[in-house]
């Protein structure tokens, strides 16, 4: 139990965000723009995915020769794993930055400083 109060009491600024209620998120008046909004992540979940494999498909070919589902699943590799954290942060920025334009985020609430560009080094997220 001790585990998921920790838990909680780092995702207590949640509180503060719009469409906190857990059983009906709602952010916007209209909800035809929460759908949209569900799916634009839904569907930039699945492009990463789809990414993320073809970089591993890419890298085993280059440097073994040979793919299988199996070795796709199985690949771990600590550096082409720093690559990917790096290139995955990028593209979570690309995407989804635009919904902070003009976004001030407390000093406070860091959580989603990497999103909006202000934070030192956009690579990380705290």
């Amino acid at each position: 139990m001790g585990d998921r109060s920790a838990l909680e009491a780092q995702l207590d600024y949640v509180k503060d965000l719009p469409g906190f209620e857990r059983t009906n998120p709602r952010f916007f008046s209209d909800p035809m723009i929460d759908k949209l909004l569900e799916i634009t992540l839904l569907l930039g979940g699945e492009i990463w995915t789809n990414r993320d494999r073809q970089m591993v498909m890419e890298h085993l070919l280059a440097t073994e020769g040979v793919v299988t589902p199996e070795r796709i699943e199985t690949f771990r590799d600590e550096s082409f794993a720093e690559e990917s954290e790096k290139q995955r942060m990028q593209f979570v920025q690309r995407i989804f930055g635009c919904l902070y334009d003009g976004v001030e985020v407390p000093e406070d609430k860091n959580h989603f400083r990497w999103l909006t560009g202000k934070e030192k080094s956009a690579d990380r997220m705290d």
